[in-house]
């Protein structure tokens, strides 16, 4: 008599293949979900260039910072609380400016490149601060 155990592994196996297969089909992993793009991104900022001058913002700026996209734009909020609108420059780039003690500071984040990346100037004084997500 035949030892069934190879053939009986055989069918079990073809039968687990075909188990799994089935017509729904999934998003692709390189087309970004709804939920995904407009998902909140935290940066920490973190002084890049800065002049004597500068510092005294260093503190306040390396707090975590929120970027949420909505439709058209963004928000961008501080670890304080305060919440200012960005307008979107090109797909995925967004900028505003904002003020801090008295002081103008341009902020630009990029949520297109990988890591996303957050800067902020102040063009007068020659600050500059960048932060990366992890």
């Amino acid at each position: 008599m035949r030892n069934p155990a190879p053939t009986l592994c055989v069918l079990i196996a073809l039968a687990a293949i075909v188990a799994g297969c089935t017509t729904q089909q999934t998003p692709s992993a390189s087309a970004p979900s709804t939920a995904t793009a407009r998902a909140p991104i935290q940066f920490r900022v973190v002084p890049e260039r800065n002049p004597a001058g500068c510092t005294r913002f260093d503190a306040a700026l390396s707090r975590v910072h929120t970027l949420t996209p909505t439709t058209g734009g963004a928000t961008v909020t501080s670890a304080g609380g305060i919440t200012s609108n960005m307008t979107e420059a090109s797909p995925g780039v967004y900028t505003t400016d904002f003020s801090l003690g008295g002081t103008t500071l341009a902020v630009v984040a990029n949520a297109t490149t990988s890591p996303k990346t957050l800067t902020v100037t102040e063009p007068r004084l020659g600050c500059r601060w960048s932060a990366i997500t992890p």
